[in-house]
C-alpha cells in the first residue's frame, strides 16, 4: 500500500467520526477564523466544507509529506516540473514573478512589444473589429477575460472569436463585418491545430486582398506561421514554458490589449502576480490555493464526490466553469503518476453555469440528488451594472443557496408546514432536503481586471497543488492527441473515398457522409 493510500484511510477514519457541517460551527468556535481567508480583493469562505479542524491539520501534514513546498520552490525557480515534456512551467513569469533573469528579460521585451503594437492599432483607427482565432487555451482564456473586462473597462474595438471547426463559428465571427477594417489574429502555440488552421484559412479567404495586411499570428512556432503565409514582422512569439491553458497572460492576450488597452491588461497581470507571491511566500496553513486544493482532495479522495460545480453569480464571468474545465481536467485528468503507477482517484468532473440560471435547472440535483456535488459559489460585491435591486437579489440568492445546501430541511419541519395535507405521509419525505452538502463561497470586492487576475491565478495554483498530491504531471495533455490523430485519418479517408481499417460502427458512420 502506498503512503498516499494509507493516508487516505487515515483521513476516512476522521471523516467517519465527523459531525454535520452545521454542527462544526458549534464544536469549533474559531471555525470562521480558521476557514475564512482573505487575500487582496478576494475572500474565500471554506467554513461550509464538510471538514473539521483536525482533518484539515491531517491534510496539511499529508501535503507536507508529499513534498509540496519543494515542488513549489521548483516551480518558481523555473526547474523542469513538466517531466514528460522536459519543460519548465513559468506562466507566473509572464506576470513578473519567478523564473531566471533570461525569462524575465524575455517577458519584459515581449510586454513592451505587445503594448507598443496595441497602442499603435488603437491610435491609428484603421481597424474597428478584431477576429480572434484559436481553440482551447488560445480561446477559453481570452474569451472569459473579454467578457469580464466589460464590467469595468471600455472596449475600443469589437472583439469576436472563432474557435470551433463547425463552420458556424467562423461565420458568426465574421458576420456583418467588413474585411478592410477587421484585424484577424491567429493564435496557436503549435500552429498545427486543425481547427485553428481551418478557421485561419477561412478568414484569410474572407479578407481577400486585405489578408496580407490584416492578419497577424501569435505562436511558439514562428516557422509554421510563416509557412501559413503570415509575414515575419506580424508574428508575436511565446515560449514552450507557457502551457496553452496558462497562456492568456502571454501574447495570446494581444486581442485583449488591443480591444481594452495595455493598461487594463497590465492590471490583470498585477492581480495574478499578487496571488503568485501569496502562494509562493505563505506557509501552507495560511495559503489560499493550498486550502482550496486540500478541501478538493478531501471531497474527492475521502468523501468520494465525482464532480465539482462552479457557479459564478456574475454574468460577466459566466464562462468561468468552461475555462476551469480545461484548466483542471486537462491538467489533472490523469490516471498515471509521474512514476508510471496507477494514480487512483484524481480530478473530478468540473461543470456549472451562471446563477441564478442553474437554480432553475440542475440545483434540484444539487439539493436532493445522489450524491450531489461540492459547489464553489463566486460572487462580486460591487454592482457594476447600475441595477442595485437586481444585484441585491443576485447576492441574496447566492448566499441562500450555500446555506440551504448545508442546513437542508428535515422531515419534521416539512410536516409542521403540511399539517392539513391528507397525503402528508407520502409527500413529506419527498419535500425533505438532506443538507450537509459542502460548498465554498468566494467573493470579489469588485470585478476589476486586477481582481479577475487574482481569481484565475488562485485556481491555477490550486491545480498545481492537487497535481503534486496526486503525483501526476499537471502540465502535459497526451490524452488530447489520440482522437485528433484518428480524426485526421478519417478526414483523409472521407475525402479520398478510401476504406480504412475501422470498427463496424465507425465505418457505418463514415458511410453516412458518403
Amino acid at each position: 500500500m502506498t503512503d498516499r493510500a494509507s493516508h487516505y484511510l487515515t483521513l476516512e477514519n476522521l471523516a467517519s467520526k465527523s459531525v454535520g457541517i452545521a454542527d462544526l460551527f458549534k464544536t469549533e468556535p474559531k471555525r470562521l477564523e480558521r476557514f475564512v481567508m482573505r487575500e487582496g480583493p478576494l475572500r474565500a469562505d471554506f467554513s461550509k466544507q464538510a471538514i473539521s479542524e483536525n482533518a484539515l491539520d491531517a491534510l496539511l501534514a499529508f501535503a507536507a509529506r508529499c513534498d509540496l513546498e519543494e515542488w513549489r520552490a521548483k516551480l518558481f525557480a523555473g526547474e523542469k516540473v513538466n517531466t514528460s515534456e522536459d519543460r519548465a512551467v513559468l506562466h507566473m513569469a509572464l506576470r513578473g514573478v519567478g523564473g531566471s533573469k533570461t525569462h524575465q528579460k524575455q517577458v519584459k521585451d515581449m510586454r513592451k512589444t505587445l503594448a507598443k503594437f496595441a497602442d499603435k492599432i488603437r491610435s491609428e483607427g484603421k481597424f474597428k473589429n478584431i477576429v480572434h482565432i484559436g481553440i482551447g487555451g488560445s480561446d477559453l482564456g481570452p474569451r472569459l477575460v473579454a467578457d469580464a473586462f466589460e464590467a469595468s473597462a471600455e472596449q475600443s474595438l469589437t472583439l469576436r472569436f472563432a474557435e470551433n471547426v463547425d463552420g458556424a463559428s467562423v461565420n458568426d465571427a465574421t458576420a456583418g463585418l467588413k474585411p478592410k477594417d477587421t484585424l484577424a489574429i491567429v493564435v496557436s502555440k503549435s500552429f498545427g491545430t486543425q481547427e485553428t488552421k481551418m478557421n485561419g484559412e477561412a478568414v484569410c479567404a474572407w479578407l481577400g486582398k486585405f489578408a496580407s495586411t490584416n492578419m497577424i499570428a501569435v505562436t511558439a512556432n514562428r516557422a509554421g506561421a510563416e509557412d501559413f503565409g503570415i509575414a515575419a514582422d506580424k508574428i508575436f512569439d511565446f515560449w514552450d514554458w507557457v502551457g496553452g491553458r496558462y497562456s492568456v497572460w502571454s501574447a495570446v492576450g494581444l486581442s485583449l490589449q488591443i480591444a481594452y488597452g495595455p493598461k487594463v491588461f497590465d492590471a490583470f497581470l498585477k492581480g495574478a502576480a499578487k496571488m503568485d507571491t501569496h502562494f509562493r511566500d505563505q506557509p501552507l496553513q495560511e495559503n489560499l490555493p493550498v486550502m482550496m486544493a486540500l478541501t478538493g482532495i478531501w471531497n474527492r479522495n475521502v468523501l468520494g464526490f465525482t464532480s465539482q460545480a462552479i457557479i459564478p453569480y456574475a454574468r460577466r464571468i459566466r464562462k468561468f466553469s468552461a475555462f476551469l474545465q480545461q484548466l483542471e481536467m486537462e491538467s489533472n485528468g490523469k490516471r498515471i503518476t509521474r512514476g508510471g503507477k496507477d494514480a487512483g482517484l484524481t480530478c473530478p468532473i468540473i461543470w456549472g453555469d451562471e446563477g441564478t440560471n442553474g437554480q432553475h435547472a440542475f440545483f434540484q440535483w444539487l439539493h436532493q440528488g445522489t450524491p450531489g456535488a461540492p459547489v464553489d459559489f463566486i460572487a462580486v460585491l460591487k454592482d457594476h451594472e447600475a441595477r442595485p435591486t437586481h444585484h441585491a437579489a443576485l447576492l441574496a440568492n447566492c448566499f441562500a443557496q450555500s446555506e440551504a445546501l448545508m442546513l437542508g430541511k428535515p422531515e419534521y419541519k416539512v410536516r409542521e408546514e403540511m399539517e392539513e395535507r391528507a397525503d402528508m405521509d407520502a409527500i413529506a419525505p419527498q419535500k425533505t432536503f438532506p443538507g450537509n452538502r459542502p460548498s465554498t463561497t468566494i467573493t470579489l470586492d469588485e470585478l476589476s481586471p486586477f481582481a479577475l487576475g487574482h481569481l484565475i491565478a488562485l485556481y491555477e495554483h490550486k491545480v498545481f497543488v492537487q497535481g503534486v498530491i496526486w503525483d501526476v504531471n499537471s502540465f502535459d495533455q497526451w490524452g488530447v492527441q489520440l482522437g485528433k490523430v484518428l480524426a485526421s485519418t478519417i478526414l483523409d479517408e472521407m475525402e479520398t473515398g478510401e476504406a480504412g481499417d475501422h470498427d463496424p460502427s465507425t465505418s457505418a458512420l463514415m458511410g453516412l457522409v458518403k
